[in-house]
């Protein structure tokens, strides 16, 4: 059953994180971004935390709708818990991404280039740059009844920025079979 949890963005707007839980064994995330300003200092759950504190067993993939870094500030950490699959954004996105992740690890993280340049490989390793307005498979792992496609649309925010469009066909949605569910997340 179709699902979405909120790790982030929840008590103020940084920190954008979601799960799109395409069954209870399979998921997609939206968006992995650091929390900032007041909400770093307030006594909400993992505000000030930098580590991903939910479960990822169930992520297949991420899809990034932009760069600036209450978005995709925590994905060193991501990719440091283990995760390795896709990470979809816009063809400008994918140009941005490694120069922004790249400041933010040696403003916040680490000078040492050696670990910079090995988080760098990994997500560039990762990363799937996608054509706006073009259907594309996430991977599914566990269920071969339900097929998920992401589709970026042009948001207009920054340079690269994307709403996202999820179509999910098959699988348990409590929708008559056959019937296609339209999933519209934007991050901005």
């Amino acid at each position: 059953m179709l699902s979405i949890k909120h790790h982030g963005a929840v008590q103020g707007v940084t920190g954008s994180c979601h799960e799109l839980f395409v069954d209870s064994d399979q998921s997609v995330l939206v968006d992995c971004g650091l929390f900032q300003g007041a909400e770093t200092s307030g006594s909400g759950a993992s505000s000030n935390s930098l580590e991903i504190d939910f479960d990822l067993s169930s992520v297949q993939a991420l899809v990034i709708t932009h760069v600036h870094i209450d978005h995709v500030g925590r994905l060193p950490y991501l990719l440091a818990a283990g995760f390795t699959g896709p990470i979809y954004c816009s063809k400008p996105s994918a140009e941005l991404l490694p120069l922004v992740i790249e400041d933010a690890l040696k403003v916040g993280v680490t000078r040492n280039a050696s670990i910079i340049k090995a988080c760098l490989d990994r997500l560039v390793s990762q990363l799937v740059p996608l054509e706006y307005k073009e259907w594309t498979n996430a991977p599914l792992t566990s269920n071969h009844t339900t097929k998920v496609q992401v589709r970026l649309c042009r948001a207009g925010h920054i340079l690269g920025s994307a709403y996202v469009v999820f179509r999910v066909e098959g699988g348990d949605l409590c929708r008559p079979k056959g019937t296609t569910l339209y999933l519209f997340l934007m991050g901005v």
